[in-house]
């Protein structure tokens, strides 16, 4: 059994984690208060950036994502927003067989909006038109989904899962700044945390082959990078992710630089749920072993590190 297998059996056995579904997990107990702590000092973190705390809704408009290429890129991620037909019919079998899925799946309408993929799609739709005067750094922290079939695995790969982000929009000298500065606090976090970091160039998994060209670009430029933490056996996890977009989203939703130029943008994501299990591979499942998040003290360890 592995390290992350023992951390998942522990957490089920005194009650403080259990699956609704393939990759859809609950918690609670120490464990759900240790996920919130995590949680605060990211947030703290992103705080060193940017005041601008977004509270996204849980869907995403089908018309955003099409404009983000998101159906050609990742169409195999996607999970729709439906809900049951008005028809009396319809919810009559509903009501008497509630429990098939194929009753269900039959009074279903057609789904109106996805539930979230990532959070930045929605900076960049809100500033849709906009020129950027300055540098425009948003957060936000929201649920998201992505269905990968059989490869969900609990805390390690949910079809659920929490993400914050960091969003910066602005010149392409301001968006690498912004990434530098970015990759040193969040690895410091991480080394304050005692999670032994380790970076990589990465690549994001593009549905093929349709975006097989944008694969090749992005390993190329290295316009992708990931923070690794080991959760034990020799494999490691991303945690968060580093991201240059180029001037790709300027266009995409017309944002454009006060010379008229479109904006570049980055971004900077945190896997809630991974940061969680690294830290209780690497600290234990109990909450004995686990030393205290204090986030204004890491954060103050970051900005001294």
């Amino acid at each position: 059994m592995s390290p992350r297998d023992d951390v998942v059996k522990a957490l089920r056995a005194r009650g403080e984690l259990w699956d609704v579904a393939p990759g859809v997990t609950a918690l609670r107990g120490d464990a759900a208060e240790l996920l919130r702590a995590l949680e605060r000092a990211i947030a703290a973190l992103c705080g060193l950036e940017t005041a601008d705390d977004w509270r996204l809704p849980p869907a995403i408009d089908f018309a955003t994502l099409a404009r983000a290429e998101y159906f050609a890129s990742f169409p195999h991620w996607l999970t729709l927003a439906s809900h049951l037909s008005d028809d009396d019919e319809s919810l009559r079998r509903v009501a008497e067989h509630g429990d098939s899925p194929a009753v269900v799946h039959e009074a279903s309408a057609p789904p109106q909006a996805a539930l979230n993929p990532a959070v930045c799609y929605h900076v960049y739709a809100a500033l849709a038109g906009k020129v950027i005067e300055r540098a425009k750094v948003v957060t936000a922290q929201a649920e998201c989904w992505r269905h990968e079939g059989t490869r969900h695995a609990t805390l390690e790969r949910g079809w659920a899962f929490t993400m914050r982000e960091i969003v910066c929009i602005g010149s392409d000298d301001e968006a690498h700044a912004f990434l530098e500065r970015s990759t040193e606090r969040v690895t410091d976090l991480a080394r304050a945390l005692q999670l032994d970091p380790t970076l990589a160039v990465a690549t994001d998994p593009f549905f093929a082959p349709a975006a097989h060209a944008k694969h090749i670009l992005q390993w190329l430029k290295e316009l992708k990078h990931e923070l690794l933490l080991p959760i034990g056996g020799h494999r490691t996890i991303a945690a968060s992710s580093f991201n240059l977009h180029d001037t790709f989203f300027g266009e995409a939703f017309d944002i454009r630089l006060a010379c008229g130029a479109p904006a570049t943008t980055a971004c900077v994501a945190f896997g809630l749920e991974r940061w969680l299990l690294a830290f209780l591979v690497r600290h234990g499942p109990y909450a004995a072993g686990w030393p205290t998040i204090d986030a204004a003290a890491a954060i103050q360890e970051v900005r001294h590190g």
